[in-house]
């Protein structure tokens, strides 16, 4: 059966290649936008959340380290308003989330875990 043997390499060698070529597109996708692969062409969108300025220290973190850290885990930009920069009729600063939908959606969620009492503006 020494024949048999080689030629059931042969198909399965064939199989191989196709599924490795199958699996490219999808982990190329996967690489080119994390998270949002589908989304990355959709735009860039900005949302908006209010935090009270004694939460500011929080998210912003020493020289900036925590919301650093957030826009690389999320990969949307976070920009925290000068202190001038507030909701009127409070002292809330706002806080700028700019990316794709994912990013953006996901930033915010990192956010409200720093900040529970963020509100949306």
């Amino acid at each position: 059966g020494g024949q048999g043997m080689y030629g059931g390499m042969m198909g399965g060698g064939l199989g191989l290649d196709i599924n490795s070529f199958g699996g490219l597109p999808g982990q190329h996708g996967m690489q080119q936008g994390g998270m949002g692969g589908e989304f990355a062409g959709a735009g860039q969108i900005t949302m908006k959340l209010a935090i009270a300025e004694t939460s500011v220290g929080i998210l912003v973190g020493k020289a900036g380290c925590v919301i650093k850290e957030l826009m690389q885990i999320s990969g949307a930009n976070i920009k925290v308003s000068q202190k001038g920069e507030v909701v009127p009729g409070t002292t809330n600063r706002f806080v700028s989330i700019t990316g794709n939908p994912v990013a953006a959606n996901y930033a915010q969620m990192l956010v409200l875990q720093k900040v529970p009492d963020a509100t949306s503006v």
